[in-house]
């Protein structure tokens, strides 16, 4: 059994639910906590959890409570989609419950698709179930926008199509697909965005199922064989009728939402991109490919295919827990030989960009004892706690955070005293913690962890 939960961001929420008690409790940190109505659902949750029983029983008990709501949503939906039950696909939805977006612990967008999925699955079972969608599309609200947004355009659509001339619906879907052009270019006009070529790799559906190394992608293309392949046979031989149910069009609305909308957007108001967009909205692919293929086949015969790819999936995922457990051991061994309430920053860091479970291990070893100074959420104006200028534990501006990120950064007078945490050279895992001087660059130092193999 893990001591710790290894999921990306979620030591950073919990290092920043630390730094919201003590700022609560009166310390001078030069931090502020602001009101906020989205991307703060998770955080309420580890803030009263913490408070009920310790740091090590709120991560554990909010990230246990996250899963079981996405899972059970992504059931609930599907079997909504189908008319019966989705325990067929239990275990691939297992696997979306593990996949991507829980590996980078982006908790709160993760929750609001899981309240997203019971919305979208209580619209879907008639009226007077509508006031439970109503409350579980609040929650979603609270918990990102995003992920909100998503299942309400999607309810809405599946409210439209079942009240619509049969005859109509094609129509219904070509004004939902030309909706989202037109989102695409008002977003383009009003907000600096980019768009990412690797979008179109989200088609495959199979993207959420590789959150570290190269050996995730036999368990991708094992999820491609029994998703598309299967699902497209079974389309075969259903003829035109596979291609005229609900669960088809939201589908394919998902499908071109995933290959116009931006990967990444500057929202008003915040000093930090919006960024994996294509990666989030690929996260809906599975569920509504799972409900779309089993709205199709009669008999699920693939079950045992199924739970053999998610015992592989999982097999890969507790050696690369045993792996992770070990580095971040290290992060609090080495963190815990410096002064207290000293600042430190991290130059060991995993893979670049998309899936690096290594970038905020140092948050959660400086709980209780030091303060993470290059962590990102108080200058990002994205989260309740926000960084005041010359705030002595954390980077006031996400400029210099920016250059941090990137391996640029040079240490200041005003950071003194500062210390870093870099790879122990000759060693595999272990890490050394020393003080910088003024003028020296903090260098990012990449190593593959989790390995690619073993």
């Amino acid at each position: 059994m893990q001591e710790r939960v290894q999921a990306g961001d979620l030591a950073s929420h919990l290092y920043n639910t630390w730094l919201v008690l003590l700022v609560k409790s009166g310390e001078p940190l030069g931090l502020e906590i602001v009101p906020q109505y989205s991307n703060v659902l998770f955080d309420w949750w580890l803030e009263g959890l913490w408070r009920a029983g310790g740091p090590v029983f709120a991560e554990k008990a909010a990230v246990s409570l996250a899963v079981l709501l996405f899972f059970w949503g992504a059931f609930f939906l599907i079997s909504r989609m189908t008319g019966r039950s989705a325990w067929p696909s239990a275990p691939l939805l297992a696997m979306v419950a593990y996949g991507w977006i829980y590996h980078q612990g982006f908790f709160n967008y993760y929750l609001s698709c899981a309240f997203g999925f019971w919305a979208m699955g209580f619209v879907m079972s008639g009226k007077r179930w509508w006031p439970l969608a109503a409350t579980a599309f609040g929650m979603a609200v609270l918990a990102h926008l995003l992920g909100a947004a998503i299942a309400g355009g999607l309810s809405l659509y599946a409210v439209a199509w079942s009240r619509i001339a049969e005859r109509r619906r094609r129509l219904l879907l070509g004004v939902g697909i030309g909706c989202l052009g037109a989102l695409s270019l008002l977003l383009k006009a009003g907000f600096p965005c980019s768009w990412s070529g690797y979008r179109f790799m989200h088609l495959l559906g199979a993207t959420p199922f590789v959150p570290f190394g190269v050996k995730y992608t036999l368990v991708a293309l094992a999820v491609f064989w029994i998703l598309p392949f299967h699902g497209l046979c079974a389309a075969l031989r259903e003829g035109r009728k596979a291609f005229a149910t609900s669960a088809a069009d939201l589908l394919a609305l998902t499908l071109v939402a995933v290959a116009v909308l931006p990967s990444s957007l500057d929202w008003p108001g915040t000093n930090y991109s919006l960024n994996f967009l294509d990666w989030r909205l690929a996260q809906w692919l599975p569920p509504l490919f799972i409900g779309w293929r089993a709205s199709l086949i009669k008999r699920l015969l693939p079950d045992r295919y199924g739970v053999m790819v998610a015992a592989l999936y999982f097999g890969f995922l507790a050696a690369d827990y045993q792996v992770l457990g070990r580095v971040e051991q290290a992060f609090h061994e080495a963190v815990r030989r410096l002064p207290a309430k000293s600042r430190v920053v991290s130059g060991a860091t995993g893979l670049p960009m998309g899936r690096n479970p290594v970038n905020h291990m140092i948050s959660r070893a400086c709980i209780g004892h030091c303060f993470d100074y290059g962590n990102y959420e108080p200058a990002s104006a994205q989260f309740r706690i926000r960084a005041l200028a010359g705030s002595p534990v954390v980077m006031d501006s996400m400029n210099r955070v920016r250059e941090f990120q990137a391996g640029r950064y040079v240490v200041r007078d005003g950071d003194l005293p500062l210390y870093g945490v870099s790879w122990n050279e000759g060693k595999q895992f272990p890490l050394e913690a020393r003080p910088l001087r003024s003028g020296e660059r903090i260098v990012r130092q990449v190593r593959q962890v989790p390995p690619d193999w073993f």
